[in-house]
């Protein structure tokens, strides 16, 4: 349901459980308490706006507001912001011979939608790759991989995503490759199962990774943490090419990223196109959430940076950057901080485009090296070996290391500073489209995998993946740093973990605080379950309560046959949160599950208890649009220029085909008509 962590790094974690002394952070790795706070306020100041000048664009009846209190108003925009809301007369006023004119017909026009969680990197590479999620048979799947090998003969590798388990299924795993060599044998297949927990790979994929062999001997790691059994061996002992879990997964489709990586010039296409998917849902930003890949966070921000200079970027985009549970994880967050204040100071033009991309390329090549320079390091300060396998630790870390930068960095390197082309602007504009505010961590997995962090379970080997004092470490610096963290939280015991660690770094932060003005609004991603006696301290602790409504189900599922139902009365409690003072967002992960807001806001108020006598979660229309549009804009600094139509905001805004009050009924028939962002119309239906 919620995307894995990069395999990659899955790996560095499953090494960091074996031999804890070589990986864990140890006291002198958390030293970092000398590092200087950032006080600087981060709140957007209001906008300074003419409401008397001519508007760029007018948009004439537009229903403001819900219900009975909804009112028909004329909104004028000049640039990228609102400058007046008001009468049609007052309006015609600054109405000009070249003001553009929507008429909006009296149906609801609402602050642009804001996705508060999604995968930017995994739309993009499904966004090239076959979509089997409908295939229930092997004819259909037979004849769809045929097809889409036929209109995809340029591609080096051919990536399939969607695969469902079927109790006969459609892939053997025995003779897989040769199953899927029937379809394609001429370049690397590999299928996908809808959960990504396994893939099928054809010869040709395990020859470019270098896997076609008899085994015994597995590769190394594979031995080491005894997956033996994930990775299925056919009649002759080579692999059969069905792969399990995504530690062992990797070690086929890492290979063929790094052989096969994407130009830039095609991540920007594919980039450009997923932003223009979501502006044709209504969405004028997101907040894309880090996937445990360090390196790949410093690559996508460039990609961001890049494509917003060239005028391609319809959305707003608040990116993060990974901090991972081992000894290089405060590294991390210093990383993301010198991101972060990079891109302020070329905000404000202290920073041209040119070097802002140089800064960002540096930050690029210590994120794809700094592990394993650490363990080599470690490794070299030893006179005797640690472990007798060291050696083979060490040529593993090399490895994932080497795919890393074939994958995420070395086309970043190769490249000539793409800003000092003279087609392109010397600055970023002063609001720019891109904030990266946030370090995003994983605390534990998912309940159906017996992953997730539970108050009712005691803990097992690598869950919570940060231990508390390491966690207490991580949020008090970032916190001093003006670092918000967003923790992938599950299970009840790392929500209370969390809020732990957040209560302890507002103690320890505290004249940082004031001297700011403001405390960071950290969050708390997903939140399926949390204790009755936690949720009042979202609302005391001032933490942001991140969920996605299409996650929620009824008690039909896996989900529920695992968490016991005297827990289900605070298992996603949006109403709860709200009702003690939280700040809820809301977001989809997607591509996991759909973005589209329409039926995220309908499912959010249609839902209904899981059996008689359960409390009411549902929210109303006026809470579930808040948490797409206030909410988000809250958590991004932009109370003061973001989330709501009135004078002096920011011109994100998006019209409907009808009045949102129909999101209240079961299958609501309302469009999406036109989204503008930045005072620029991005989508017109």
């Amino acid at each position: 349901m919620n995307c894995p962590t990069r395999a990659s790094t899955l790996l560095h974690k499953l090494m960091t459980r074996k031999y804890p002394e070589l990986f864990k952070a140890n006291q002198a790795d958390l030293d970092h308490s000398d590092y200087p706070p950032n006080t600087t306020s981060l709140l957007e100041p209001a906008l300074e706006y003419d409401a008397g000048t001519t508007a760029d664009l007018v948009i004439h009846n537009a229903r403001l507001g819900t219900g009975g209190e909804a009112t028909i108003r004329h909104i004028a925009i000049t640039g990228n912001t609102i400058t007046q809301v008001g009468t049609a007369k007052e309006i015609a006023a600054v109405t000009g011979p070249d003001t553009r004119i929507m008429d909006a017909q009296n149906q609801s026009v609402v602050p642009g939608f804001t996705d508060s969680h999604l995968h930017l990197a995994v739309a993009m590479q499904r966004l090239r790759a076959c979509d089997v999620e409908e295939v229930k048979t092997v004819d259909a799947f037979k004849a769809r991989i045929t097809e889409f090998a036929q209109q995809r003969a340029d591609e080096d590798v051919l990536y399939v995503f969607g695969l469902h388990y079927f109790d006969d299924p459609i892939i053997p795993a025995e003779t897989c490759r040769h199953m899927l060599d029937e379809l394609v044998s001429d370049k690397p297949l590999l299928v996908h199962a809808h959960d990504l927990h396994t893939a099928w790979a054809n010869t040709k994929a395990l020859e470019e990774a270098e896997l076609l062999h008899t085994m015994p001997p597995f590769p190394h790691l594979i031995e080491e943490l005894d997956l033996e059994e994930k990775m299925v061996l056919g009649a002759d002992h080579m692999p059969s090419g069905e792969f399990r879990e995504p530690e062992v997964c990797y070690f086929v489709s890492g290979p063929l990223e790094a052989k096969f990586p994407q130009t830039i010039e095609k991540q920007l296409d594919d980039l450009e196109t997923v932003c223009h998917t979501l502006a044709a849902l209504g969405i004028t930003g997101v907040h894309r959430m880090a996937l445990a890949q360090p390196a790949e966070d410093v690559a996508f921000l460039l990609l961001l940076v890049e494509l917003e200079q060239r005028g391609r970027l319809p959305i707003r985009v608040g990116t993060s950057f990974s901090a991972i549970a081992d000894n290089h994880m405060l590294p991390d967050v210093l990383r993301a901080h010198e991101a972060r204040n990079a891109l302020i100071k070329a905000r404000r033009r202290e920073l041209s485009a040119e070097e802002l991309h140089d800064a960002l390329v540096d930050l690029l090549q210590q994120a794809g090296g700094g592990r394993h320079d650490t363990l080599h390091e470690k490794i070299d300060s030893k006179k005797e070996p640690l472990h007798p396998d060291l050696p083979k630790i060490h040529d593993l870390s090399a490895h994932i290391r080497d795919v890393v930068h074939h994958t995420h960095i070395r086309r970043h390197l190769e490249r000539t500073n793409p800003h000092r082309h003279e087609s392109m602007p010397n600055h970023l504009n002063d609001h720019s489209k891109i904030r990266c505010d946030t370090v995003k961590i994983f605390m534990d997995g998912i309940i159906e995998k017996d992953t997730a962090f539970r108050l009712d379970q005691p803990p097992t080997q690598g869950i919570p993946e940060f231990h508390q004092h390491e966690l207490d470490t991580l949020l008090e610096m970032a916190d001093k740093l003006g670092l918000q963290v967003a923790a992938h939280s599950i299970g009840d015991g790392s929500v209370r973990s969390m809020l732990d660690a957040i209560s302890r770094a507002r103690k320890a932060n505290e004249s940082v605080d004031q001297k700011r003005g403001h405390q960071i609004p950290h969050r708390i991603e997903h939140m399926e379950t949390c204790n009755q006696q936690d949720l009042p301290r979202f609302g005391k602790e001032h933490v942001i309560t991140s969920m996605q409504p299409l996650h929620e189900r009824p008690p039909l599922t896996l989900w529920h046959k695992l968490v016991p139902k005297e827990e289900w009365n605070t298992a996603f409690a949006w109403k709860e949160a709200l009702q003690e003072g939280a700040v809820l967002v809301f977001g989809s992960d997607w591509p996991i599950v759909s973005c589209d807001v329409r039926l995220g806001i309908n499912h959010a108020v249609m839902r209904t208890p899981w059996y008689e006598g359960a409390r009411q979660q549902a929210v109303n229309l006026n809470e579930a649009l808040d948490a797409y549009t206030r909410g988000a804009a809250f958590t991004e600094y932009c109370s003061r220029i973001k989330g709501a139509i009135q004078p002096g905001m920011l011109a994100d805004i998006t019209i409907l085909s009808g009045s949102i009050d129909d999101l209240q009924h079961e299958n609501p028939d309302i469009e999406i008509r036109r989204t503008i962002c930045d005072g620029q119309v991005t989508y017109e239906a």
